[in-house]
């Protein structure tokens, strides 16, 4: 027995992994190379500040001349990086704040495409098996109307009607498997699955379908809003840099001097300092490109915060009426539609109506019950698409 169980199963081939939502979203951001690029903009960020926040290192040069003395030791430290460091640092933090940002953009699309290719999954193995219902439905009906006519209560026509039916069944499951193949295949990859068998989506396809109304967030939280501010301050603070560049800053140089035969064994201390003289330019030309663009952030800034109000309004429109239209499908017009095809068939058992009423209700109720898929699959999108507005994974 063991052996024949175990043969069966050889002959099956692997079975698929079944991955829950939160399993498939933390494996995506585990794996895939969005989120590691998130990672390394935020590095790269990171790198940046400490470079703003490096002091220059000091020139040390060494002459010998014929005249005395002639040994020369001079070292020599630009102090121009006391005017631009303050403001560069916090020009580098805010750029952190903004690869920040930027890194949970990153991140939430990923899981808005794990869990669209999720209830994509979900939603095509709940049309193949509602598919298979309907093929059901229509052998039955066949069988019905073969046996009616073996008594003679109906024509030939009308049997060949409801085998007609039965065939063209078949091939809408056809295209139900294709589909479904197709959609664990697009899940597969979303979730970064690298081995033949693709995974399972396991899971409801209506969840959260009746809690939508609560789901709310803080504009605040919404990327787009903190990568354009983040930038935005990021700009100014460059522009305040670039202004104090332009402040001439000296240059420390000391030093000593030796080898002077009138005073031998002797070395002479040197020390001053250098001033720059803006002779051709005064850095005008740089500060005003940093104020330029540092406007141009600021409008930047405020243009997001208007898209955010409007993205947001758009969003939960589209959230709350497609949870309303899925719970309407889901809890009026299939039942009505599965009820009206129970009808129809015991009906036309009974000999009390014709094959084409039938017919229009196996139709009817094989359309409304593949809209009420469509209906949530189209909120389990707006609701993955509400939650990355946020940067939300969940």
């Amino acid at each position: 027995m063991l052996v024949a169980v175990l043969a069966v199963l050889l002959a099956q081939g692997p079975v698929p992994s079944a991955l829950s939502l939160d399993s498939a979203i933390h494996r995506g951001i585990a794996v895939r190379g969005r989120v590691a690029e998130a990672r390394a903009g935020v590095a790269e960020a990171r790198a940046a500040h400490r470079l703003a926040g490096q002091i220059p290192n000091p020139m040390l040069s060494y002459e010998h001349t014929s005249d005395p003395p002639r040994q020369h030791l001079l070292f020599d430290q630009s102090l121009s990086w006391l005017a631009t460091r303050g403001s560069s640092r916090a020009a580098a933090s805010a750029a952190i704040r903004r690869a920040g940002a930027d890194s949970i953009f990153l991140v939430a699309g990923v899981a808005q495409e794990v869990r669209e290719a999720f209830y994509d999954a979900l939603g095509a193995h709940e049309v193949e098996r509602l598919v298979g219902e309907e093929v059901a439905a229509a052998d039955s009906l066949a069988t019905i109307a073969r046996r009616r006519l073996e008594v003679g209560d109906i024509s030939r026509f009308e049997s060949e009607q409801a085998a007609q039916e039965s065939r063209r069944g078949q091939q809408l499951l056809s295209e139900a498997r294709q589909a479904t193949r197709a959609a664990d295949a697009a899940f597969a990859r979303a979730v970064g699955w690298g081995e033949s068998v693709p995974p399972t989506a396991a899971g409801a396809l209506d969840q959260g379908v009746d809690l939508a109304a609560g789901i709310a967030f803080s504009p605040d939280s919404m990327p787009m809003v903190l990568s354009a501010v983040a930038d935005s301050a990021s700009l100014a603070l460059e522009w305040s840099s670039a202004r104090r560049a332009r402040w001439p800053m000296p240059s420390v140089v000391a030093g000593a001097e030796w080898d002077d035969p009138d005073v031998p064994g002797k070395t002479l201390s040197v020390i001053g300092f250098a001033v720059p003289l803006p002779l051709w330019n005064n850095g005008g030309a740089d500060a005003a490109l940093a104020r330029a663009r540092a406007d141009r952030g600021a409008a930047m800034a405020r243009e997001a915060r208007l898209e955010s109000v409007r993205a947001i309004a758009e969003a939960r429109a589209r959230l709350d009426e497609s949870a309303r239209r899925a719970r309407f499908a889901r809890d009026s017009l299939v039942p009505a539609a599965r009820a009206l095809r129970e009808q129809a068939l015991v009906a036309y058992r009974a000999g009390e109506t014709d094959i084409l009423a039938v017919v229009d209700a196996l139709r009817s109720e094989r359309d409304i019950v593949l809209a009420e898929v469509e209906s949530l699959r189209a909120f389990q999108a707006a609701l993955a698409a509400w939650y990355a507005l946020f940067g939300r994974i969940e």
